[in-house]
């Protein structure tokens, strides 16, 4: 036998605080995949498995051994060529399968970068490094997938954070929903049901559980459903996951993030309420130092951040909370790493810091060294502090986009086949009803360029001609602001839209985040859109209910703050995520998403009777 050289577990182990499973059953195994263009492995079972991986010599190979597992009718075997030579399964014996994916000779890979993820219990993907001929070093941690902005702005690491940004504090089971109690970050989470609806999962990336966290309220609710299951699923990047099970096979089910938690319910109930668990925080400081903005409060903080649209700054919402009178914030000096800082009142209990960085200087993961205190950490030129190859920062490199892989019917899109809604039966009857489509962006500027050089300003010209299209058919007037691939800046949009004095103006762009796993549909208003942007969203999630609902919410974009009919922004899905570049880039698929938008524009007339 070979000499073992990475013997430990290459999952992370997985912390419970709450753990009510069944007995184990034998699991078979019913399909794996390599996709050689990635790197990666995906597999099923038919059950539940626990993996343990170990990377062996002589020759060099990643051995995958399934625990309580028999083969089902897979291959058995698949040469791949290049560095990887083949990978293969068998038993082991009659509790074990396994797989194993052999290198070439010559070649080894770093198991540190072998990435395992469960997408549920019984589905696994595997991340392998490209492998490297023996004796040649490590390479640098693989770069991120770019996200080309409009303008010329600081970069942050777009992947989950290697240090926890977002506490689990309390797991509350309702009668009407799941409510999961956080501290710190608004949680970025990633939520999936099962296709028999049986079970699902929610996962909040960059967090931990808390040392005291604890389940309160109904062990089932009405329901049926069972928090079975909260784990610590990986530490390194932190992410903790949440399992439930839910005896109604016919029943969807939706995840909303917000200050204080993400509320978990049945679609067309109504959402448990997330409150803060802290109090009501006053901000003392807001001081440069070491090349950070530290803040000092004297309650834990709940807060999100990201880049701020309309300034292009970088933003930090606070939640329940307020600056204490007094505090002067950092401006620009000689060698100082921000140009400005400025705050925005958004309600009474809610504020944003915007900090606008100085030109070559990026900005770094928020880190916590208590709940009461926050740090952003700036490096660049100039500062003694290098931008490249340090931790957590990272880069953003030059875009090197690839093309979206080919759909197959081993790897088809999970969507029920497109259905064209043909002209209603029963058309508006006022003729005077116009509603302004907008596609964002267009000609020089490209808006967000996503995974596969997937760009925003043509999936949305797509989706707005369609939807145009779907409204004119059922007797409303649709006036476009671009007809084509061509620059037209947002006044001359505004400006089209009150001139005609049209009834609605429905804004649509596709999305774009620094971290990759963001994913879903939201839809944004201003003041008067609130109800048309509610039955937008409900409509396309009706059509798209395997992706995360992120829901509606309030924006100052500048076509919906000058606009004066009830205006919206729909933003389609994330160019710079895997799974939604891909529905993007599909013309089936954008074609669903066209008939869903339209169908909630037709259906709020309709019921406003317009």
């Amino acid at each position: 036998m070979g000499k073992t050289l990475f013997l430990r577990w290459l999952l992370p182990s997985l912390t419970s605080f709450l753990i009510l499973t069944s007995a184990a059953e034998a699991a078979r195994l019913q399909s794996w995949q390599f996709e050689a263009d990635q790197n990666r492995l995906t597999f099923s079972t038919d059950s539940g498995v626990q993996p343990k991986a170990q990377l062996l010599s002589n020759p060099t190979r990643l051995v995958i051994d399934l625990p309580g597992t028999s083969l089902g009718g897979v291959t058995r075997q698949q040469a791949i060529g290049g560095a990887i030579r083949e990978i293969r399964v068998g038993q082991v014996d009659d509790q074990t399968a396994r797989i194993v994916v052999e290198l070439a000779n010559g070649y080894t890979l770093d198991p540190q970068r072998v990435k395992f993820r469960g997408v549920s219990p019984s589905q696994w993907t595997v991340e392998l490094p490209s492998p490297q001929p023996i004796g040649t070093p490590n390479p640098n941690p693989v770069a991120t997938t770019p996200v080309p902005r409009p303008t010329p702005q600081p970069t942050v690491n777009r992947s989950i954070p290697n240090q926890a940004q977002t506490n689990l504090t309390q797991v509350e089971v309702r009668d009407n929903g799941v409510v999961l109690h956080t501290t710190g970050k608004m949680p970025d989470i990633e939520f999936k049901q099962s296709q028999d609806r049986s079970w699902m999962t929610l996962d909040i990336l960059g967090a931990s559980l808390a040392t005291r966290s604890t389940t309160s309220g109904k062990q089932v609710n009405r329901d049926g459903v069972t928090v079975t299951q909260v784990t610590q699923l990986s530490s390194n990047p932190p992410v903790v996951r949440v399992t439930l099970s839910t005896p109604k096979r016919n029943q969807n089910w939706q995840a909303r993030s917000s200050a204080g938690g993400v509320a978990i319910w049945p679609q067309g109930g109504t959402p448990p309420a997330v409150q803060l668990s802290a109090g009501f925080a006053t901000i003392r400081s807001v001081e440069l130092r070491n090349q950070q903005l530290q803040i000092q409060a004297d309650q834990p903080l709940n807060y999100s951040s990201g880049w701020d649209a309309e300034t292009q700054a970088y933003s930090i919402t606070f939640f329940s909370a307020s600056l204490a009178e007094g505090v002067s914030l950092p401006q620009r000096q000689v060698g100082s790493p921000i140009i400005w800082t400025r705050v925005r009142q958004e309600d009474p209990e809610t504020f944003t810091l915007l900090i606008k960085p100085a030109t070559r200087i990026e900005v770094g993961q928020i880190t916590q060294s208590s709940p009461k205190q926050l740090a952003l950490p700036f490096v660049g030129e100039g500062l003694g502090v290098p931008p490249r190859g340090r931790t957590p920062v990272a880069t953003v490199p030059t875009p090197n986009p690839r093309p979206l892989p080919p759909r197959t019917n081993t790897n088809p899109l999970p969507f029920p086949p497109r259905t064209v809604t043909p002209p209603s039966n029963n058309p508006l009857p006022n003729s005077r009803v116009v509603v302004i489509v907008d596609p964002g962006h267009g000609g020089s500027d490209a808006g967000a360029v996503g995974v596969g050089g997937v760009r925003e300003k043509d999936v949305v010209l797509s989706i707005s001609q369609q939807v145009a299209q779907i409204l004119q058919q059922n007797g409303v007037q649709a006036v476009m602001t671009r007809l084509d691939d061509r620059t037209v800046e947002l006044e001359p949009r505004v400006d089209t839209a009150n001139r005609m004095n049209a009834t609605l103006f429905v804004s649509i762009h596709a999305n774009a985040a620094t971290n990759a796993a963001a994913s879903g549909i939201e839809t944004f208003y201003y003041s008067s859109g609130g109800r048309l942007a509610q039955y937008i969203q409900n409509s396309i999630m009706s059509s798209f209910s395997n992706l995360p609902n992120r829901g509606v919410k309030q924006a100052r974009f500048y076509v919906l703050r000058n606009t004066s009919m009830p205006s919206v922004l729909v933003e389609t899905g994330f160019v710079t995520n895997n799974y939604d570049a891909y529905m993007l880039g599909d013309p089936a698929q954008r074609s669903r998403m066209a008939e869903a938008i339209a169908q909630g524009i037709l259906q709020y007339l309709r019921d406003n009777r317009y």
